[in-house]
């Protein structure tokens, strides 16, 4: 019995399930959005990151009491399962992860995660589904009268003619401006929700094991220009010093960058003193499934 429909059930409710000792699944969210007159609701997809293989309990604990065993042979149940994991990827190269998608070793032995898009984990967005919508189009029928020598009639129905042809032009007017500020609407909700996410982007690692770390803030150079690759912003100043201390235990030199205007505290994986440095940081961490931006401080 594999692991991987508990670690489904999790990500109902969790956005970060780790895999002790092999990584982490974790869940990113999309605005509704509207292509090519097909609608798509929210959705949260998933993606894989081998970097957050630290045991937060979170998993062991949903076993153990998802089938009535004890914490120890959960986690021996996991061992063994991430163990198996790495042994085929290293045969197969590629394997198949049920229920969520596959993973492959590239040829620079990073691993690929291909996630499974028939699924969508936010359960606000439960029961909905994409849908197509062709543009309303109205088709008038103008019936020509029959020529008659009497004149009045003829100027009768052309007075009508005019009016049909200005009530469809103000009708097609009406119609375009509602399409065109359907996207302009669209279009700012979507660019106002990339702002929240960068803003307050967080990640849901549970309780992080502690490390005891000595910390100390660089000295700033106030005529100098850092280059800071962010790795997240936090509302409580003791998760920003415990992933500050997580980036450190795995090589990075993490440190505090200026804080938020909105109060969260910044974490950076570095603070580098060229473009070219932060450039080839990002491109390393990105490579792993991981998303990171660049901020600069002056």
């Amino acid at each position: 019995m594999t692991i991987f429909k508990e670690i489904q059930d999790l990500l109902f409710n969790n956005d970060c399930v780790i895999i002790p000792e092999f990584g982490a699944f974790i869940l990113k969210s999309h605005s509704a959005y509207i292509q090519n007159n097909n609608f798509y609701p929210p959705k949260k997809s998933i993606s894989f990151n081998s970097m957050l293989n630290e045991n937060d309990g979170l998993l062991v604990k949903y076993i153990s009491t998802n089938r009535n065993i004890s914490y120890k042979k959960a986690l021996k149940i996991i061992t063994d399962e991430a163990q198996s994991l790495n042994k085929n990827l290293s045969r197969f190269r590629k394997i198949d992860i049920e229920l969520l998608g596959s993973l492959e070793l590239n040829e620079e032995n990073n691993l690929v995660f291909y996630p499974n898009e028939s699924i969508n984990f936010d359960s606000n967005s439960f029961g909905l589904e994409s849908f197509s919508r062709e543009p309303i189009r109205k088709s008038i029928n103008i019936v020509t009268p029959e020529p008659k020598i009497n004149t009045i009639p003829v100027f009768r129905y052309a007075a009508v003619l005019v009016a049909l042809i200005g009530l469809s032009y103000f009708g097609y007017l009406n119609y375009t401006n509602y399409i065109d500020n359907e996207k302009l609407r669209n279009i700012a909700v979507a660019q106002d929700q990339v702002l929240k996410n960068i803003q307050s982007a967080t990640f849901n690692l549970g309780d992080l094991p502690s490390i005891n770390l000595r910390v100390t803030s660089p000295v700033k150079n106030s005529n100098k220009i850092y280059y800071s690759v962010i790795a997240g912003s936090f509302r409580s100043k003791i998760n920003a010093e415990k992933h500050l201390n997580y980036l450190i235990s795995r090589g990075f030199s993490a440190s505090y960058t200026s804080i938020n205007p909105k109060g969260l505290y910044r974490v950076a994986y570095a603070r580098l003193d060229s473009r070219n440095k932060a450039a080839r940081l990002i491109s390393e961490i990105r490579s792993t499934g991981v998303d990171t931006w660049l901020l600069i401080e002056k």
